[in-house]
């Protein structure tokens, strides 16, 4: 079993000597100090040193020297081993456990798969695939009261047009 946990991604390449945009999926960022280690697509990633952008964390990885070397890395998703994260509280889910879950209504209906969660912003956001496309929704309370991750699925509640894919 994989036990590497996605906990962000590269955005965009940042300045000319290598550095990157990072979006964390942690609110947490204060953990991640030079000589921190993550997985990923070409890694591992070593953090040489870290400063804090606009929404993101700028970081310079040993492993990546020039712009260039950073611009191939836009995308990658930065991993850790599940065993190194902070125990999560009640209610807590890393991205990588919502992805792929069942979305159903409150009768039980199949309405759609979460395809991604949307991080940041006013909340994070599940965005959903249904039968007509993608549709994202707030991830709260009055809206997901259930996440049964062991069973697989999410309960979002029937608001009508909430799960509709816009004209």
């Amino acid at each position: 079993m994989n036990d590497q946990i996605i906990i962000g991604h590269v955005a965009r390449a940042h300045g000319l000597k290598g550095d990157v945009a990072v979006v964390f999926y942690s609110d947490h960022p204060e953990q991640f100090r030079p000589g921190f280690q993550f997985g990923g697509t070409g890694g591992p990633f070593t953090i040489e040193r870290v400063r804090t952008g606009a929404g993101v964390l700028l970081i310079k990885f040993v492993e990546v020297s020039d712009r260039n070397t950073a611009e191939l890395m836009q995308g990658v998703q930065l991993t850790m081993a599940e065993s190194h994260l902070r125990e999560l509280d009640e209610g807590e889910y890393w991205p990588s456990q919502l992805t792929g879950l069942e979305v159903r209504d409150p009768s039980g209906a199949q309405r759609g798969v979460i395809i991604e969660v949307v991080t940041g912003g006013t909340q994070d956001r599940l965005a959903i695939q249904v039968a007509g496309g993608r549709v994202e929704i707030p991830f709260v309370d009055a809206l997901v009261p259930t996440v049964d991750i062991e069973g697989g699925f999410v309960i979002v509640e029937a608001i009508a047009g909430l799960l509709d894919v816009g004209e």
